[in-house]
């Protein structure tokens, strides 16, 4: 079994705009085109360049963290919405 960590340091909330309606309707629109949304934004993103280590689905936590954790992913976070976060979460492949 593999060893993971209880949770991360330094979590911050992914930032997301403020119009739900309008988050979900753009997550919905990229479900419909096979494609994962933007956390942030909900848009499509088809060729991602931008990456947060995500955790519960509503966190982030910093590219050094190298630990594995439960309830852990690498997200797709689109150009305009890579801005949202501090220096350190977003990381490029």
């Amino acid at each position: 079994m593999e060893n993971l960590k209880a949770e991360p340091k330094n979590i911050i909330c992914i930032p997301t705009i403020a119009n739900y309606d309008l988050l979900e309707k753009n997550r919905e629109k990229s479900y419909e085109k096979n494609l994962n949304p933007c956390p942030c934004c909900g848009k499509a993103i088809s060729n991602p360049k931008f990456f947060i280590n995500s955790i519960w689905g509503d966190s982030a936590y910093p590219f050094a963290d190298k630990n594995k954790y439960k309830d852990a992913w690498v997200m797709g976070v689109g150009t305009e919405c890579q801005k949202k976060f501090p220096e350190g979460y977003i990381f490029t492949l």
